[in-house]
């Protein structure tokens, strides 16, 4: 796997429930975290296990912070819109029961927000969604490398909030859009594999691809 590189890329699930109205969570925990050996060639390059859980709309990236389709909280303790990211407090680690809450009841006072609960209890403000995605369904999303993730779609949470919320299983039908999958018509999946010189223009012609063709999924 050249000398370990496959360690360094990141996993991205996306749930085909979105969510379009009204208040629901979904819960997450690291059970397991993997210690991964440094490749000689990219010693202590980038942050060796990585955790982000959020919502997506349809079509996004599968891996947050990657477009601007995605909000989401990270292992480190930040809030990513999109490409861009801020501190805000509450770094998760494992066996920790941390709960995603998406509000979009127009009536809350946190309405178009996403917050943080570990352990049942609120961590750091709510936080405002980008215009980019409001008025979208809204898909629960996690991305995460070097660990293994339990997670809680409902319809009971294992830790429960000061308040009461539903779960993402125990949506009224309403709220929620369920997209079918999309398989290859003959069963098949394709993998392309460009080659390039390097400085001649690679990189333009991925980002023209995959623009192009949003079911790709780049691993670089």
């Amino acid at each position: 796997d050249l000398e370990g590189g496959m360690q360094y890329l990141i996993a991205g699930a996306r749930a085909n429930v979105g969510v379009k109205a009204g208040r629901y969570m979904y819960e997450v925990k690291i059970v397991e975290s993997l210690n991964v050996a440094e490749s000689s060639s990219r010693p202590g390059k980038g942050q060796k296990q990585v955790l982000r859980v959020g919502f997506s709309t349809a079509g996004s990236s599968l891996i947050l912070g990657e477009s601007d389709g995605g909000v989401y909280f990270d292992a480190e303790g930040n809030f990513g819109a999109g490409r861009i990211k801020r501190l805000q407090g509450g770094k998760i680690s494992r066996d920790q029961a941390i709960s995603v809450l998406l509000n979009l009841d127009p009536s809350s006072d946190n309405a178009n927000t996403l917050s943080l609960f570990m352990n049942g209890m609120r961590i750091g403000k709510a936080q405002k969604l980008p215009e980019t995605v409001v008025g979208q369904p809204l898909f629960p999303h996690i991305s995460y490398r070097n660990v293994t993730v339990q997670v809680n779609m409902g319809p009971a949470p294992k830790k429960k909030l000061p308040f009461t919320c539903r779960m993402i299983q125990g949506a009224a039908k309403p709220d929620v859009v369920v997209l079918e999958e999309k398989a290859p018509k003959d069963g098949k999946y394709e993998v392309v594999m460009p080659v390039g010189f390097p400085d001649e223009g690679t990189f333009d012609w991925l980002d023209d691809f995959l623009a192009k063709n949003p079911s790709y999924v780049e691993l670089s």
